[in-house]
C-alpha cells in the first residue's frame, strides 16, 4: 500500500498549488492582494488542518467561489513523478505484487494528477479519503479501507510521507509502514525521520 503524493508524485506540486496558484486564483476572484489571499489561505488551512475539509477540494471551492479542478489542469505540465518512482511502480509489478494506493487526496484532484503522470496503470486499485469519509490520520479511515481491498494487514506495507498516517496505519495493524524522507525531487523538503522505519523514497523498498 502506498501513498501517492510525496511517494509516487513529487510533492513540489501540491506545495506550489496550495502555495502559490490556489491563493493567485483567489487574489484573481475576490480582487484582493496575493499577499492578502496567501494569508487567507493559510488561515483556513491552519484551522482544519488533519481534517477533512484541508483535504477536500469543495470545501474550498465553495468557501471562496473557486475552480480548483480548472486551476490544477491549466498548471498540470508541473505535475510528475518522483525519482525512482515509476521504476519502482514496474518492478513490484512485474514482480506480480498487489498495489493498493492509500490517499488524501481528493478524487477530482488525483484525476487530474492520473491524467498527465501514468501511474494508475500499475496499480490494482486506489481510495481516497473523501470517498471514505474519514482521512488517514484518523483509525475510522483503516476498516473501510481494508474491506475495500480485502487486506491482510500481516502480509502488508505501507509507505507515506506524513508520520502522523504512518503512525496511524501502524496503529491500525500494518506494522511495516515506512515514512518517507525526501517527498520533492528539488530537496526543498525533508522531514525529519520520527520512526523506527525510514526510507528516502519508495526505490529503497526493492
Amino acid at each position: 500500500m502506498l501513498d501517492i503524493d510525496g511517494v509516487l508524485l513529487d510533492q513540489s506540486f501540491d506545495n506550489l498549488f496550495w502555495g502559490e496558484l490556489v491563493p493567485l486564483e483567489l487574489s484573481t476572484v475576490q480582487n484582493i492582494s496575493i499577499e492578502n489571499a496567501k494569508n487567507e489561505i493559510y488561515n483556513t488551512a491552519e484551522k482544519v488542518k488533519g481534517t477533512m475539509p484541508w483535504y477536500e477540494l469543495k470545501f474550498w471551492e465553495n468557501k471562496y467561489n473557486l475552480d480548483l479542478v480548472n486551476v490544477a489542469l491549466n498548471n498540470s505540465a508541473e505535475i510528475a513523478f518522483l525519482p525512482r518512482a515509476e521504476e519502482t511502480l514496474k518492478i513490484l509489478a512485474d514482480l506480480d505484487k498487489r498495489i493498493i494506493l492509500m490517499t488524501n487526496c481528493d478524487r477530482r484532484l488525483l484525476n487530474v494528477k492520473a491524467s498527465v503522470v501514468p501511474f494508475m496503470k500499475y496499480v490494482d486499485g486506489c481510495v481516497s479519503c473523501v470517498e471514505i469519509g474519514a482521512v488517514k490520520e484518523s483509525q475510522d479511515f483503516w476498516g473501510p479501507a481494508f474491506e475495500i481491498f480485502n487486506i491482510d494487514t500481516e502480509k502488508s506495507l505501507f509507505a507515506d510521507d506524513n508520520i502522523n498516517v504512518v503512525n496511524s496505519a501502524i496503529q491500525a495493524g500494518i506494522f511495516n509502514s515506512f515514512q518517507v524522507l525526501e517527498p520533492t525531487s528539488d530537496g526543498s523538503l525533508i522531514n525529519k525521520p520520527n520512526s523506527n522505519f525510514t526510507i528516502k523514497n519508495i526505490g529503497e523498498l526493492i
